[in-house]
């Protein structure tokens, strides 16, 4: 169970962290958040779709690992199997979390519960003047960055919601020797509406360089195709 904490030199000064390139803290997720500026190469991998928060009603842009709840097809024994790795995947253990005193600000933390901390030739977070180590900078700087991606992906959902270009999704699964079932709750670029924009919507979206994107995104619902193959040739 992760034990997320605000990470600081007081308590995690003697702290190293051993990264592992198989990811394990992903193996059982089926679904991983993805932002807008990774579609393209995300694309050439996974199914890259869209869920809806039933709680909030907020959409979410996903890579799509798995083709069943706990199953990650690229979570490979000793290193991930997919051309392309999530930056979410590579961010932890670290992650952004809101300051509860100061909504404009948020804390870098780590989970404490992660796999690698304190394993023999893992990195340093701080040195032992109390300075945070070069790696811990890089890697602040890198959650840093994919906070800043994922507002970007925000606005672009945003934008596809105005434009009526998401609709529901059932992606049927046929393995050889079952029967075939169909994965639901996620949405994808409706391509009859894409065609139809308003000359001026649709020049919007190209003032945006929003359309290799989108196009990216309709591509990639054939990887389901790619999700069998691995499956079945595991």
């Amino acid at each position: 169970m992760a034990r997320i904490k605000p990470l600081n030199k007081a308590d995690h000064r003697d702290l190293t962290l051993r990264l592992d390139p198989a990811f394990p803290h992903a193996d059982k997720s089926h679904i991983l958040p993805l932002t807008l500026h990774e579609v393209l190469q995300a694309s050439r991998s996974y199914p890259v779709l869209f869920v809806k928060d039933s709680s909030t009603g907020q959409f979410n842009l996903v890579v799509l690992t798995g083709l069943r709840p706990g199953e990650n097809l690229f979570a490979e024994m000793e290193a991930w199997g997919g051309a392309y790795i999530p930056r979410q995947v590579k961010d932890y253990p670290f992650v952004l979390i809101a300051n509860p005193d100061n909504g404009d600000q948020a804390v870098v933390c780590i989970d404490e519960e992660a796999p690698g901390f304190a394993e023999p030739g893992g990195e340093r977070l701080f040195t032992d003047g109390g300075d945070q180590t070069e790696f811990l900078q890089n890697r602040s700087k890198a959650l840093l960055e994919t906070e800043r991606r994922m507002r970007g992906t925000g606005h672009l959902i945003d934008l596809l919601i105005e434009k009526q270009l998401l609709t529901p999704r059932r992606l049927t699964v046929q393995l050889s020797g079952e029967e075939p079932y169909d994965l639901t709750g996620f949405y994808v670029i409706d391509e009859s509406r894409l065609n139809d924009l308003p000359d001026a919507d649709f020049l919007e979206l190209r003032r945006k360089a929003l359309l290799p994107v989108i196009y990216a995104l309709v591509v990639s619902t054939g990887m389901v195709q790619s999700l069998i193959h691995r499956k079945e040739n595991r």
